[in-house]
């Protein structure tokens, strides 16, 4: 179909290389029905957070809800397609009100958010800032070769301040990973390293064990050097 073609045109095309080259799809095998109880927090305070991932037949739910005074949440709902998760509508939310959502519009082929007005192509594949965690899972649960070290993988990724990125994960190898009950694990570390100044550095490591999900996640926003680590506390059917 040349329909996200015609799309670009007419929205911002997001471009994985120079030349306009979309990023690749890739199959995918996505985790079962899982609940991960991760700590989340910069320095000595981490906040416990849920992560509960639901699919279904052909759609999905997938949420993260932080306890505390913030009580911050993030949704991600949609379909299941042949390249695996398909968002329609991610939202962030605080003590349980909606901020602001991305809305991933396949009849018209873009994305478009609430806030911002700009809007970009929607490629196959395309994630938001929560499912990506769950189809990088689902990639290399379905193709090993991607953790060999020095293997690439690209998934465009939106946000909901109007931002669509283009993200290329690359396998580092194995890590032991220290676990909040004393245990070590080994875990796949992949980095994503940013384009931009302002762009996110994202490092994860992906639990074989876990069906690939993060045992382990670290996001470093560059302008500022802060970093926000996710510390996997439990796993366990929903």
């Amino acid at each position: 179909s040349n329909a996200p073609a015609r799309a670009a045109s007419a929205a911002a095309p997001p471009q994985a290389d120079a030349d306009g080259t979309p990023p690749p799809v890739y199959a995918t095998r996505l985790p079962p029905p899982l609940t991960l109880h991760y700590e989340i927090g910069a320095g000595d305070a981490p906040r416990l957070a849920t992560l509960q991932w639901t699919p279904g037949e052909d759609a999905y739910t997938l949420q993260l809800l932080e306890a505390g005074p913030a009580a911050a949440g993030r949704h991600s709902q949609g379909t299941l397609d042949a390249h695996g998760v398909a968002p329609e509508r991610y939202t962030e939310s605080r003590r349980g009100r909606e901020l602001r959502a991305a809305n991933f519009r396949r009849d018209a082929g873009v994305i478009s958010f609430s806030g911002p007005a700009q809007q970009h192509a929607l490629l196959p594949g395309a994630q938001d800032r929560l499912s990506w965690i769950v189809q990088l899972a689902g990639i290399l649960g379905a193709n090993p070769a991607l953790a060999t070290p020095g293997a690439t993988l690209q998934m465009l990724v939106a946000g909901t301040r109007g931002d669509a990125e283009v993200w290329e994960f690359r396998a580092q190898g194995f890590d032991v990973v220290d676990q909040p009950d004393g245990h070590t694990t080994r875990a796949l570390k992949l980095q994503r390293e940013p384009r931009r100044l302002y762009d996110t550095q994202v490092q994860v490591w992906a639990d074989p064990a876990q069906h690939w999900l993060p045992l382990r996640l670290r996001l470093t926003l560059r302008a500022s050097g802060q970093a926000i680590d996710w510390r996997l506390r439990a796993a366990a059917p929903p």
